[in-house]
């Protein structure tokens, strides 16, 4: 039934529920809205206001900039108080908006921090708010509270209130309030009397009406130590009417002990005729969950911040692995020190890292990763090698924790750093490297080292020490007083002398003196030391001894050798002249040497010469040293020596500059014709037969020689133009003197020239086979083919192979050659297999220096090469190197795999008919050379002839090349031999070509047979 006292009551219980109960929203320091109670959500709608910024909602520009003032103002007392930047949140949509409207706008933008609220009114939804600032125990705010600002009708005037509830009506309306969701409390400060509703004792933990627990005394002691001062501040406030619905933060122990926040607001709602208050209520609310995350939030982004400006600056690289999300952060820093910026893309998969990875780290590594995923361990230390994005190693020490597991116990969170121990690692290397050295002098210097810890009274000696003083002891402590007993009794007072003063620290030890050793045998012993002082070991010596008894000795008998002064000094003064003399000359030969040549026309700078050069290399001077050992060598280079100094003019100077490299340097050059008769003599009597030990020694000589016009040209230039006509000279045949000329220059570049397009020209594959058939004497039906290299070069040149293998064997890269065609004929047979044509046997040029290759043999096993269908082709030249076991080895191997041997121009070369039949190959070829001329007469037939009934005589089959006419497939078939190749016949083809005669056996032969 509704009664004026029933309404009165009910529009008081809204009113006050209004205005004390905490509904509202928490901003952030820039105005960002965070979260909010579900009350304040519905009053905005949709959307929901949380990550908003406030003042999108703030009706005026005056208030806004009020507002805007007050962000700015926490922003500065942040600033000022920590000196960094505050938690950076999301940013407000635009507070330069205070300084929209007119210059009071503008000059509220400065305004101090509020200590209480300001009130504003909002657009959407349209309510009156009241913004005050939230904050921490030390009075420091970081953040702001919205709350409405209800339309209160209440007084604190009891008078005024008298009319509006009566006091019949109390006791129903603190039934009422106690039922709110907050917990609803009321006191009077004069009488001290507390109530609470029932949901205020159980936010605390305790039961409803449980006496004690609201005593002031009990709850002070439940109070947050460091919100105490504040909470009773704001306490004093509230009973004085100066914070009526004021919201307050603190923190209070839980009954369960653990802090909870507490959100407070209240308000003075009673006071006596006098003004006196005498009643106060407010509300209460739980906010830890969202505070305690708010507060987390910041503290944990301010520890983040300071951990990663630290770990920038200490160079750490940091990593954090999300195992079950399978992400990786990685800093800054992490990517700087591998040559990533921070927006270049990177390959973080544990994949990527493997690759990276040195080879030799890879398993230490992923072991270490199982280990810490799998639960093995809970620490990452592990040191390996990664390559830099430069392309070179770099060393990293990575180092980290699991910080979570799943319910398997496999890692789901792993953090850690990475550090670029490079530096680090190089200088262990050098350090180690430095005391190799240091051990390696110790041992040649032959010195003692001894150490004494005064301490202990010890004395330490190592193996030379021992060896020094005769005492068959392993290195360790000597006997007590053994090192003072050993001293020669004439010269122990001396050393012992200084002991004191040694052990003193005053002086170091430096003396010379004799020792007795136990065999009675006495030596001169020269020991010298340095003090060492150590927290740990106190004071101590280190010193070295060594044995100076031959210089004591050799002193004593130059003293005694030279007793006048004047008698000393000449012979010291010869024995620098011979020094001297021994560095300007060859010791072997005693010719000047490359030092003595550079001193002599070094005094010629700036002066007008002519000079000349002649470079003088030895020829088999290797094959001696090799067969008759280097006593023989030394011989033939003194033979040469000497033979150049009676043959060389007095004024040209005569030097050996290397091993068996000699120089003659003609001051001033003579003619162009007596430098060429010089040089013939030379040539001439060093090719005559020498003897050593009984045994001729043939050897020749090859020279270049050079002119230069002193000063247009330096020295340096005149020797390298001596060097090209030298290698012109051993080119051209060896034994023999050239001229340079500019020609030379010009051939040396475009040889090097071509050596760079050739090793260009195998990066880019640009190197090809053709085909030539061979053919059966009788029926000229083919037989095989011979796979010959093309060198097809980018502007669609195609070079033969006497333009490049000479220089490819120069390179040292033939073989890669050799490997490149075996590669496409066999890449062809398989093509021709597939195709169902008939697969003749190739013929493959193999050079000795892949047959000298050991691992030859497990190359070619796994081509897989079937039986009968490669044939290698070997020069005649291998016959010499068959002594060789690698090369024995392989041709045995080879045999082995079904692969056949064909000797390659047979009758040019110099091999033995012995050699060829310890190879035993499968086929002979006859060179070009000896086939061409077999239509010309009788002789040439018969050196051919003989060549086809060795090889049928041994059962081995006779290939001829150079077939070129009718004549001579007539001729060579009459003689028996067994295959004709040749352009009379076919040319070499290309693939294709010669797939086509395999499909139609035809192969156009240019005349009748």
């Amino acid at each position: 039934m509704n009664t004026p006292g029933n309404n009165a009551l009910e529009a008081f219980l809204a009113q006050l529920v209004a205005s004390l109960v905490v509904d509202g929203a928490v901003l952030d320091e820039k105005l960002i809205v965070r979260y909010t109670t579900p009350g304040f959500a519905r009053r905005f709608g949709a959307p929901n206001p949380v990550g908003h910024c406030i003042l999108d909602c703030i009706k005026g520009a005056e208030a806004r900039a009020h507002v805007a003032g007050m962000a700015a103002a926490l922003s500065a007392e942040q600033t000022s108080t920590f000196g960094e930047e505050p938690f950076a949140g999301p940013q407000p949509t635009d507070l330069s908006r205070c300084a929209e409207g007119n210059s009071t706008a503008d000059a509220e933008c400065n305004i101090a921090l509020p200590s209480d609220f300001i009130e504003v009114e909002l657009l959407q939804p349209e309510m009156d708010v009241r913004i005050s600032p939230l904050r921490e125990a030390d009075g420091r705010a970081y953040g702001f509270f919205v709350q409405e600002v209800p339309d209160i009708g209440i007084s604190n005037m009891p008078e005024q209130n008298a009319d509006r509830v009566a006091s019949t009506s109390r006791e129903s309306a603190h039934r009422i309030l106690s039922q709110l969701s907050n917990a609803y409390w009321e006191s009077n400060p004069v009488t001290g009397a507390f109530e609470a509703s029932e949901l205020w004792y159980t936010l605390r933990g305790y039961r409803s009406g449980e006496t004690g627990i609201e005593d002031h005394e009990t709850w002070n002691v439940k109070v947050h130590p460091e919100d105490r001062p504040a909470l009773f501040d704001y306490q004093r406030k509230l009973q004085t009417g100066e914070a009526d619905f004021v919201p307050f933060i603190y923190r209070e122990r839980h009954a369960q002990g653990h802090w909870m926040t507490i959100l407070c607001k209240g308000a003075v709602i009673e006071r006596d005729a006098s003004g006196a208050v005498v009643r106060v209520a407010g509300t209460d609310a739980d906010i830890t969950a969202s505070h305690s995350a708010e507060e987390y939030i910041r503290d944990i982004a301010r520890l983040e911040q300071r951990w990663l400006i630290a770990a920038e600056y200490g160079q750490l690289g940091l990593w954090d692995n999300d195992e079950v999300a399978g992400t990786r952060y990685v800093s800054q820093t992490w990517r700087a020190m591998r040559g990533y910026g921070p927006d270049d893309a990177f390959d973080e998969s544990r994949e990527a890292l493997a690759a990276r990875t040195h080879p030799d780290d890879r398993a230490s590594l992923a072991r270490q990763i199982d280990a810490t995923v799998n639960g093995n361990t809970e620490t990452v230390f592990q040191e390996y090698r990664e390559r830099h994005r430069d392309g070179h190693w770099i060393s990293i020490l990575s180092r980290g924790r699991v910080i979570a597991r799943d319910s398997q116990g496999r890692a789901s969170r792993i953090i850690g750093i990475d550090t670029d121990i490079t530096e680090i690692k190089a200088s262990s290397e050098k350090i180690f490297r430095m005391s190799q050295r240091l051990e390696i002098a110790i041992q040649a210097t032959r010195v003692g080292i001894w150490d004494a810890d005064l301490a202990k009274d010890e004395v330490i000696w190592d193996a030379r020490m021992m060896e020094l003083y005769g005492l068959d002891l392993p290195p360790g402590p000597i006997p007590d007083g053994y090192w003072e007993q050993s001293i020669h009794p004439d010269d122990r007072d001396r050393v012992l002398s200084q002991s004191s003063d040694v052990e003193a620290g005053k002086i170091t030890f430096s003396e010379d003196y004799r020792v007795v050793r136990p065999d009675g045998s006495v030596r001169f012993i020269r020991s010298r030391s340095t003090n060492l002082f150590n927290d740990t070991i106190g004071h101590g010596l280190i010193g070295v001894d060594w044995d100076v008894t031959a210089d004591v000795e050799a002193a004593d008998e130059l003293r005694r050798a030279h007793a006048l002064a004047r008698k000393r000094n000449e012979e010291l003064e010869q024995a620098r002249a011979e020094m001297e003399y021994n560095a300007l000359h060859d010791a072997l030969t005693d010719l000047p040497n490359r030092r003595f040549l550079d001193r002599q026309m070094k005094a010629l700078h700036g002066k007008d010469h002519r000079v000349a050069i002649m470079q003088l290399d030895l020829d088999r001077f290797k094959q001696i040293n090799d067969t008759l050992g280097h006593a023989a060598g030394d011989a033939v280079l003194r033979h040469v020596a000497c033979v150049m100094d009676n043959l060389v003019p007095n004024t040209a100077t005569v030097a050996r500059v290397g091993g068996d490299e000699f120089v003659v340097f003609f001051e001033q050059a003579p003619d162009q014709d007596v430098l060429a008769g010089i040089a013939e003599q030379i040539v001439t009597e060093l090719h005559a037969p020498f003897e050593v030990n009984g045994k001729n020694c043939r050897f020749g000589v090859s020279i270049g020689i050079a002119l230069g016009e002193m000063p247009a040209q330096t020295p340096d230039e005149v020797f390298e133009n001596a060097d090209m006509a030298l290698y012109e000279a051993k080119g051209s045949g060896r034994g023999r003197s050239v001229f340079f000329s500019d020609r030379m220059r010009t051939a040396i570049e475009t040889k090097r020239l071509l050596a760079d397009a050739f090793l260009g020209g195998l990066e880019r594959d640009e190197f090809f086979c053709v085909y030539q058939p061979q053919f059966e004497a009788g029926s000229l039906q083919l037989s095989s083919v011979e796979a010959l290299v093309r060198w097809r070069r980018p502007d669609g040149t195609v070079e033969l192979p006497f333009v490049f293998l000479d220089l490819a064997e120069e390179l040292g890269v033939v073989d890669r050659l050799d490997q490149r065609v075996l590669d496409q004929v066999m890449t062809d047979q398989a093509h021709w297999l597939t195709l169902g044509l008939p697969v003749p046997r190739v013929s493959v040029n193999v050079s000795a220096r892949r047959l000298s290759d050991p691992q030859l043999p497990l190359r070619l096993e796994k081509l897989n090469i079937p039986s009968g269908r490669i044939a290698f082709e070997l020069l005649e030249t291998v016959f010499l190197d068959t002594q060789n076991p690698v090369i024995a080895a392989n041709i045995a191997a080879i045999r082995g795999m079904g692969i056949e041997i064909e000797i390659d121009d047979f009758g040019t070369g110099h091999a033995s008919i012995v050699g060829m039949l310890q190879l035993q190959p499968d086929r002979l070829k006859i060179d070009q050379q000896i086939v061409r001329p077999l239509t010309l007469g009788e002789k040439q037939g018969t050196l051919v002839r003989s060549i086809i009934e060795i090889g049928r005589m041994h059962n081995i089959d006779v290939i001829a090349e150079g077939v070129e006419t009718a004549d001579h497939v007539r001729l060579l078939t009459a003689m028996g031999c067994n295959y004709l190749q040749g352009y009379g016949l076919a040319a070499p083809m290309p693939e294709a070509e010669l797939r086509e005669g395999l499909r139609t056996g035809s192969w156009n032969m240019p005349f009748e047979t």
